[in-house]
């Protein structure tokens, strides 16, 4: 999903703040929250905000950052507003008037990526920090089950391979004795 977000008066004053300084701002939050309206830039937090979790994996692709979060637990709420901070400095939002953007529920864990234009921001002035939860590591679980279901279907694949062997042999050996 690409996001034009509405970038914050706070988040440009820290994004040149650390640029002033020789220094990154870092961008290390994604947030979702339950209320759609017109983003304003003199917002500092989401009007609803329902969930905040850490950045887990990105691509910097020149103008633009591509991030990904895990949202994932119990909490249940329509997601109609979506925020980038930095720390507890709002970058930007993206929301719209009356417009659902998703729905999360706790049966469904959410790995979602966003594409974020960064070309109004002044160049080379963010990077994104990688929180503890990095997607390599919340995939673990997935990637061992697909290993483990793949190791089972080539064993059931072997087993049915040497069944068929004795079988053969079988009807050879019956042949042979005619």
């Amino acid at each position: 999903m690409h996001l034009k977000l509405q970038f914050t008066e706070a988040g440009l004053a820290a994004c040149l703040s650390a640029k002033d300084k020789g220094l990154k701002a870092q961008v290390t939050h994604m947030a979702f929250g339950s209320h759609a309206y017109t983003p304003s830039k003199t917002q500092t937090s989401l009007s609803n905000e329902e969930e905040r979790i850490e950045i887990s994996d990105y691509e910097d692709q020149g103008n633009q950052l591509r991030v990904a979060g895990l949202f994932e637990g119990e909490l249940e709420y329509a997601i109609r507003e979506i925020g980038i901070f930095m720390g507890d400095t709002l970058l930007g939002v993206y929301s719209q008037e009356n417009k659902l953007l998703g729905y999360r529920t706790p049966a469904v864990k959410i790995v979602q990526w966003f594409t974020i234009g960064i070309e109004a921001l002044p160049t080379d002035s963010i990077t994104v920090v990688i929180g503890t939860n990095n997607l390599n590591l919340i995939l673990d679980t997935e990637f061992v089950t697909g290993g483990l279901a793949f190791v089972k279907g080539q064993t059931a694949l072997v087993k049915q391979a040497h069944w068929n062997m004795q079988l053969s042999e079988k009807i050879r050996q019956m042949e042979g004795s005619k």
